[in-house]
């Protein structure tokens, strides 16, 4: 079952009455007779819910004197050692659990296998035992599907997906699962079909409205990504995740102000969240509150402890701080923390370190943009020397580091560097407006005007976002070389006909 299902359980009426009877027999200090399921329910809600594992242990013992062969405390009690990490234990707990033939221990050997690095033994493992199944086979395919999207399995859980899909194609979980797996691969288009059939079938399904938001901003489509999240909050006015979703959406839409006022209201509600703490330290750094945005950052390490999924990032945002504050030494040491985090997390998860996320650039970026461009580029050549890029994409990245950092003689080197490959037209567009910008801020405002043109005839994207600056708001693109060529002349082109 998903974490979220189990949550929800917990907020019914039902499981209320449940927690109620337990907990007014235990301060009355009486015994009381309650089933082996509804046991390890309080349990689990005292676990995952209170984070207080000896009441946990508490209703289990009660569970288990009761009921001493009952799967369901077995289960937990097992899964409480796998959690703890001691792998052995938990493995002897679950051979000494009576009924084998039991899905519970089907699920938790499979977990077992995962947690061990062995997804595709354990995909096997779930296949076999599905064959087996004559009640409830939806279920037990769905719940299959979830132990993997629990360990970022997406390979595996696509196939149990499928495999539902085939079985029961207008299950309403067999869309939830699906449209959770084309997110994971990114295929966000077809999660949308799911999703939108969830809302046809349900129209305050809240994690629908934030899948759709979450759907819909990987289409870059911000305005029905924020339209999926105003949705949500009409249904759960205080739901973290639309919350979440929302200030990230107004980051993306260059809002950093009203997304800081979200943030401020998620660190509110969740004190305890290093990521509500990272990115408000964004939106800060943005708006160039810098010492702000460095306290937010040192609170997300503190929050973090190093263990937070985005442990690289919060290292890498911290060494951007730095740089800004000419801390260079102190920079390069939190990139190198953050290299040392992206293979750390390979290693948990059992995956090869990204070969792209070459933290050079990131070395190279500080160096530039606190004047050692000669150091900056030593690195450029040393990601060159790993072969592990096209040499043009390699260039292509440097020349845009210097250029940010305000190098313009180095990044024009880099630039006309690359125009003497051998690049496709369309690549070559994309330098134009970049030595059309580098030829301005050097003064050789005719040959810019030569690239402008180059860059307008050749359809080159980026054009706003690296010339607009040198033109009035609401002078477009079509318009630069005319406008240039009259900042030039004091007349406008049509004049020399």
């Amino acid at each position: 079952m998903r974490l979220d299902d189990d949550l929800k359980y917990f907020e019914t009426q039902e499981f209320k009455d449940i927690l109620a009877k337990y907990e007014a027999a235990r301060q009355a200090g009486s015994s009381v007779y309650m089933d082996a399921d509804e046991l390890t329910d309080v349990a689990e809600y005292y676990a995952m819910v209170q984070n207080d594992e000896e009441l946990a242990g508490e209703a289990i013992d009660l569970a288990l004197q009761l009921h001493p062969e009952a799967v369901d405390p077995l289960i937990f009690q097992a899964r409480q050692y796998m959690l703890k990490g001691d792998e052995d234990a938990a493995r002897q707990a679950c051979d000494a659990i009576p009924d084998q033939q039991h899905r519970e221990v089907y699920f938790l050997r499979a977990e077992l296998m995962v947690r061990e690095g062995k997804s595709t033994q354990a995909r096997e493992y779930l296949l076999n035992r599905s064959e087996d199944v004559t009640e409830d086979l939806d279920y037990f395919i769905y719940d299959s599907a979830y132990i993997f999207i629990d360990y970022h399995d997406d390979e595996s859980a696509r196939l149990f997906a499928e495999k539902l899909e085939q079985i029961a194609p207008k299950w309403f979980k067999t869309w939830e699962l699906m449209a959770d797996v084309c997110l994971s691969f990114e295929k966000n288009a077809d999660a949308l079909k799911y999703i939108e059939m969830m809302l046809d079938k349900d129209p305050f399904y809240l994690t629908a409205w934030n899948w759709r938001a979450e759907a819909y901003c990987g289409l870059l489509d911000y305005t029905k990504a924020f339209e999926s999240t105003e949705y949500a909050l009409a249904v759960e006015p205080q739901n973290e995740r639309a919350m979440e979703l929302k200030a990230w959406i107004l980051m993306r839409q260059e809002n950093p102000e009203e997304a800081h006022k979200i943030y401020e209201q998620l660190r509110r509600m969740n004190p305890e969240s290093e990521m509500h703490c990272l990115y408000d330290s964004y939106c800060l750094f943005d708006l160039q509150r810098i010492d702000d945005s460095l306290q937010l950052i040192k609170e997300a390490e503190r929050l973090a402890g190093g263990m937070s999924q985005e442990q690289a990032a919060i290292y890498e945002h911290h060494a951007h701080i730095l740089s800004e504050k000419s801390l260079v030494e102190d920079a390069l040491h939190y990139i190198d923390l953050a290299e040392d985090a992206i293979e750390d997390a390979a290693v948990i998860h059992n995956q090869q370190p990204d070969t792209y996320q070459d933290f050079d650039y990131y070395r190279a970026r500080i160096l530039a943009e606190n004047g050692d461009s000669e150091t900056a580029l030593q690195y450029i050549e040393r990601i060159a020397q790993k072969e592990r890029e096209p040499i043009a994409s390699i260039i292509m990245r440097g020349a845009q580091i210097f250029f940010e950092a305000g190098d313009y003689g180095t990044s024009l080197e880099l630039f006309q560097m690359l125009l003497r490959q051998d690049l496709e037209e369309e690549k070559k567009a994309r330098l134009y407006p970049y030595i059309a910008a580098c030829l301005h801020e050097q003064g050789n405002k005719a040959l810019c005007l030569d690239y402008i043109r180059l860059a307008i005839d050749n359809n080159s994207p980026d054009m706003k976002e690296i010339l607009g600056y040198l033109f009035a708001e609401g002078v477009q693109p079509a318009e630069y070389y005319d406008y240039y060529y009259y900042q030039l002349n004091n007349r406008w082109p049509k004049s020399d006909v």
